[in-house]
């Protein structure tokens, strides 16, 4: 019988996994170091400090990720530039654990771009004192800190642009600024700040010191306290922007868009939805100033700009409102002309107003004249109406005056430029300055021989240079100034909320008159008109005899004239 054997072959197969290379980063770099894609993943096991004289960088796609507590702290430069598809990750070697922070010292300098900055949990990146902190088109997410969970300007100076900053907790103190919080000089623009929270103030922004936030979209932050999306105690500029949805929440809340305890200049932006627990669903302020001008406002809480101290301007803006438009808890007066209320009848707007007609323990807010229709002005104001100019004593010193006309925004009241120039020459230009619309008459101080050029600048900024109103200074020495006079004209008190006196001198008897007009050159009333003999003479303006408002007395004696501005303030 034969037999069979069977053979059985057993084949191994031995699979050889890829090995992923880590590399752990040096924990004092004092020379010119890269960390590259190659040596990717860095592991950062010790704190790492970058000398003065050392540069690190890190190229696109590189990972690196720091164990519990553990911090970048640089003396030098450090250039972190990714590229947009290849993104440079800064982050926890464990999540659950998280790292410390980027830390940059006074000598340092730093560009961040193009990178995904998460998990620290002591300020992701925290400024103490460099003047060169470069941060752009980054994503700073899940951050957490006392102060500022995703940025912290501590001192020095930041550029933050074009980041997305979301989703970061601040909980300690005053002033956490949950997404970016600024205590030295900050230019903030271009980002997308969101769902970021504090316990305290400024959930998507705080600033201490000194800030311009422009053209950023803020959305969706919380504050338990104050200023959901911006809380400003230092001088911000805050132009352009779209803040909507932010929420000052607890007891205490104030400013769901924006709460302003220093000085805020607040143009041009975009503030819907916000709310606030106390008071203020767009705008709270309770500092030194806050200038709203030409902002979209739409508001669904009880009020939508609510004064509790400080000086408030407020011009020029398109105002929606649920609740009160405008909430003066202040005993200082707000000046809230020309805007557009979302109705053309007066009676709503008073019941859009609360102020000293609802309780005489507050000022007034003055909101007439308003607009009737949506504010949008893109056309410069017509010229100056009138100029003059009268020579003050001896030397080249001018008061200037004119009317203001009123241009197709239905306003008249602007900023104004002055210029000179000497004869045959092209004029030169400056701005006035005040953050306020401004009135004439004004003083000037001009050499002989020059021309005089005023223009008007609205709200909007819009100027053109074709309208413009000039006089030659020379010619007005020769045709306004009497040497025979050597006591002008004064006014006492003014401003004033009581009696005026008005009183002047005569050196010899003359013809005269004194009229009293209104900012839009009408003649309001005549005191005096006809001829008064040598010495000094006073008038009296009885205390309810002139409304309040601004006013320009003008008073001539033969070829003399003196025209000064008058503020009844009862």
């Amino acid at each position: 019988m034969k037999k069979i054997f069977s053979i059985t072959v057993i084949t191994q197969f031995i699979i050889s996994l890829p090995v992923i290379a880590s590399t752990n980063a040096d924990m004092a770099i004092s020379t010119n170091t890269v960390w590259n894609k190659a040596g990717s993943p860095y592991i950062i096991t010790e704190n790492v400090l970058v000398d003065t004289s050392a540069t690190l960088t890190i190229e696109p796609g590189v990972e690196v990720k720091l164990n519990s507590g553990k911090c970048i702290l640089v003396k030098g430069v450090l250039n972190a530039i990714g590229t947009p598809s290849d993104s440079i990750i800064i982050s926890a070697q464990n999540t659950t654990q998280r790292w410390q922070r980027l830390w940059f010292q006074s000598t340092s300098r730093c560009s961040l771009k193009y990178c995904r900055i998460e998990y620290a949990g002591s300020s992701a990146i925290y400024n103490e004192g460099s003047n060169s902190l470069y941060i752009g088109y980054n994503t700073i997410s899940n951050n957490s800190a006392s102060y500022g969970g995703g940025i912290y300007n501590y001192s020095g100076r930041a550029t933050i642009t074009n980041n997305t900053i979301s989703n970061n907790s601040a909980s300690y103190g005053y002033g956490a600024g949950s997404g970016v919080c600024n205590y030295g000089k900050a230019t903030i623009t271009n980002n997308i700040i969101s769902n970021n929270s504090t316990t305290c103030y400024g959930g998507g922004i705080f600033n201490y010191d000194s800030a311009i936030i422009n053209n950023n979209t803020i959305s969706n932050n919380l504050a338990n306290y104050y200023g959901g999306g911006i809380f400003n105690s230092g001088t911000a500029t805050i132009t352009n922007n779209t803040i909507s949805n932010n929420s000052a929440s607890s007891g205490y809340g104030g400013g769901g868009g924006v709460c302003n305890f220093g000085t805020a200049t607040i143009i041009n932006n975009t503030l819907s939805n916000n709310s606030a627990y106390y008071g203020g669903g767009s705008v709270y302020n309770y500092g030194k100033k806050a200038t709203i001008k030409y902002n979209a406002i739409i508001d669904i809480t009880t009020s939508a700009i609510y004064n509790n101290g400080g000086i408030l301007f407020v011009r020029t803006n398109n105002i929606s409102s649920t609740g009160y438009a405008v909430y003066n808890n202040d005993t200082l007066n707000i000046d809230a002309k020309y805007n557009y209320w979302n109705t053309t009848s007066s009676s709503i707007i008073d019941t859009k107003i609360y102020d000293y007609y609802d309780s005489n323990f507050y000022g007034i807010a003055f909101y007439r004249p308003f607009l009737s229709a949506p504010f949008s002005d893109t056309i410069a104001p017509p010229a100056p109406i009138n100029l003059t100019a009268n020579k003050l004593g001896s030397d080249s010193t001018f008061e200037i005056n004119w009317i203001n006309p009123t241009d197709p925004s239905g306003i008249s009241e602007y900023y104004y430029k002055i210029g000179s120039a000497k004869v045959g020459s092209a004029p030169t230009s400056d701005f006035d300055t005040t953050s306020a619309f401004h009135y004439p008459p004004d003083t000037i101080t001009l050499a002989a021989n020059e021309s005089l050029f005023v223009w008007l600048v609205d709200s909007s900024g819009n100027v053109n240079y074709k309208n413009r109103a000039s006089l030659r200074l020379v010619e007005i020495e020769e045709t306004t100034h009497n040497s025979k006079f050597t006591t002008q004209i004064s006014i006492t008190p003014n401003p004033s909320m009581e009696d005026v006196v008005i009183k002047y001198g005569l050196p010899e008897k003359l013809n005269v008159a004194l009229s009293l007009y209104n900012i839009s050159g009408r003649l309001v009333k005549t005191f005096y008109s006809g001829s008064q003999e040598k010495g000094y003479h006073t008038v009296n303006i009885r205390e309810d005899e002139v409304a309040k408002g601004v006013y320009f007395l003008k008073f001539q004696a033969d070829n003399y004239t003196e025209t000064k501005k008058l503020v009844l303030m009862k």
